[in-house]
């Protein structure tokens, strides 16, 4: 039986990063040989708008990161280490009587 295998954020981030690093590299030398060569003209609201997106996935990793780290500051220490919910209330053991 085939388990669904979980997809790791910090991997998919990575990779996606490389692929549009890699799509950014290719498309600037297609331009350079293009506009070099006067086959091309540059695109100005084109160009923004992709090296935008390239930004935003290069920084992607960094702010998935920032908003954990925040969200992990602002628990309390029990949510933090995963003591809360059913069942960690409960005492175990004789409960101690003062005489």
């Amino acid at each position: 039986m085939a388990m669904r295998q979980r997809i790791r954020l910090d991997v998919f981030l990575h990779d996606l990063t490389t692929a549009a690093f890699l799509a950014l590299v290719g498309w600037s030398l297609v331009g350079l040989y293009g506009t070099l060569g006067g086959y091309l003209e540059v695109n100005k609201l084109a160009t923004l708008r992709f090296l935008f997106v390239v930004m935003v996935l290069a920084n992607a990793n960094h702010f998935v990161t920032r908003y954990r780290e925040w969200q992990m500051r602002n628990m309390a220490p029990d949510e933090r280490y995963g003591f809360t919910g059913p069942g960690h209330d409960i005492a175990t053991g004789s409960p101690q009587v003062e005489r």
